[in-house]
C-alpha cells in the first residue's frame, strides 16, 4: 500500500529485502543537489518546502529527493529533513539507502526515537528480527545506564511493537499492560492496545483503550501517525504472511 508524503511526519511503507537494494548512491546525489546550496535565506527555504510539497502531492519522487536533499544541506540541524528523506527512500524501494539516513541520525543521537522507531521497521521487514532485538536492547541499555528514563520508556514502546510485528501478540499485550500501569499517564500505549485488539477481533476491550487515550491524548498528537501505520498494515500483513 503506497502513502503519500507529507512535510508532517507520516510512515512509508517499506520493501521486502535488503537484499534486493543496488550500492547506495545518496551521497553522490546530496553533493550534486547540495553544491550550490550551502546557505538559503528563509524566503528561499520556504520556497523549497512548497516545491517539495508540490512534488511530494504529486507522486514526483525523484524530483522530491532532490529538492530534500537541497533542504537537507541548507538546513542541517533540521532533523525533519533527515526523517523525510529516509521515508521517501522507502516509497521508492531504496532500503539500503533508507537505512544510511536513518543510521546517520542514530550516530548523532543514539536515542532518537523515531529514527530507531524507522530503523527498526525496516530491519523487520527486511527479515532482521533477532538484529532489531538486540539494537534495541543496546539503545534501552544506553537509556538506562544514563538515568534517562523518559528514552528508556520510548525505546520500550518501540520494542513492544516489534513484538506485535512478530506476531507475539499476547506478549505484547502484556507490555502494554505493564507499560500502562507504570505510567498511567501516558496515552500511547493505550492507544497501541487499542489497535491490537481491534486487529484481532477483540472490539469492546479496542473501545476501552481507545476511550482511554483519547481522555489523556491533547488535541494535537503527532505520535498517532507513526504508531497507527505499521500497526495498521499488519491486518494485511497477517492475511499474507504464513
Amino acid at each position: 500500500m503506497a502513502c503519500k508524503l507529507s512535510l508532517l511526519p507520516a510512515k512509508a511503507e517499506t520493501p521486502a529485502s535488503l537484499a534486493e537494494q543496488a550500492p547506495t548512491t545518496l551521497h553522490e546525489e546530496e553533493e550534486a543537489a547540495g553544491a550550490a546550496e550551502q546557505r538559503h535565506s528563509p524566503d528561499s527555504v520556504e520556497s523549497l518546502k512548497s516545491l517539495l510539497q508540490q512534488k511530494l502531492d504529486g507522486g514526483e519522487d525523484e524530483a522530491a529527493l532532490g529538492i530534500l536533499t537541497r533542504l537537507v544541506s541548507a538546513q542541517p540541524a533540521v532533523a525533519e529533513w533527515k526523517f523525510l528523506q529516509g521515508r521517501l527512500l522507502c516509497e521508492m524501494g531504496r532500503a539500503w539507502d533508507a537505512r544510511q539516513v536513518f543510521e546517520e541520525i542514530l550516530a548523532a543521537n543514539h536515542l532518537s526515537f523515531e529514527a530507531l522507531f524507522e530503523n527498526a521497521i525496516l530491519m523487520d521487514r527486511c527479515g532482521e528480527g533477532e538484529a532489531v532485538t538486540t539494537r534495541l536492547q543496546e539503545a534501552l541499555n544506553v537509556a538506562e545506564e544514563g538515568h534517562k528514563e523518559k528514552e528508556a520508556r520510548d525505546v520500550r514502546l518501540i520494542m513492544t511493537q516489534m513484538l506485535f510485528l512478530q506476531k507475539n501478540v499476547e506478549a505484547a499485550l502484556k507490555s502494554y499492560q505493564e507499560l500502562s500501569e507504570e505510567e498511567p499517564s501516558d496515552f500511547r500505549s493505550y492507544f497501541c492496545r487499542g489497535m491490537i485488539y481491534s486487529l484481532i477481533g477483540r472490539n469492546e476491550e479496542a473501545k476501552e483503550q481507545f476511550a482511554k487515550y483519547r481522555e489523556l491524548s491533547p488535541k494535537k498528537f503527532e505520535v498517532e501517525g507513526y504508531l497507527r501505520t505499521p500497526l495498521s498494515r499488519m491486518k494485511a500483513f497477517g492475511s499474507t504472511e504464513n
